[in-house]
């Protein structure tokens, strides 16, 4: 195998703030809130045709927030500009929904905590998912024009997952 085609792991870590293009050859931009092989990443509403200041970036809209692959820093598509950004305070962590032999539990967003699942959040919780890291691409090309908005898009709004807040 030559060295070219040797991939290196990108060590990622909380706070690394980073770049890639979209259909039309703008930037997009992204935060990891937490880093991993799946990891939580919040992206930036807005495109731009060259690289602004990172305070400018930091301020703006978060408009998709979820879990994902890390597949694209792998393979040198997104690409780590900044590290240990601030992660912003309104980032929301929601609770799942897990089934436990024959009963449905709440846990917290990292799994660790289990509850007795309350009858409010039997509708309102989803299991765990992950969304490959183009379904991120598509809908925020789509929040900028680019293709239609999909109803499966929604799940990946800040405001769903907030809404799936149920617990601390």
């Amino acid at each position: 195998m030559s060295s070219d085609s040797k991939r290196k792991r990108v060590k990622l870590r909380q706070g690394d703030l980073f770049e890639f293009l979209v259909t039309d050859g703008r930037l997009g931009y992204g935060l990891v809130i937490i880093p991993g092989g799946v990891l939580y990443a919040a992206f930036f509403k807005n495109l731009h045709s060259s690289r602004p200041d990172i305070a400018s970036l930091l301020a703006d809209e978060i408009a998709l927030v979820g879990t994902t692959m890390d597949s694209m820093f792998y393979h040198g598509r997104w690409s780590v500009i900044a590290r240990d950004q601030p992660i912003p305070a309104a980032i929301p962590f929601p609770n799942w929904k897990v089934k436990v032999g024959d009963e449905l539990r709440t846990t917290d967003f990292e799994g660790r905590s289990l509850w007795p699942m309350r009858p409010d959040e039997v509708d309102l919780l989803d299991y765990k998912f992950s969304r490959a890291p183009l379904g991120y691409l598509d809908a925020l090309e789509a929040l900028n024009g680019f293709g239609e908005w999909q109803d499966s898009y929604d799940k990946l709004t800040p405001a769903y997952a907030a809404r799936r807040v149920t617990r601390a």
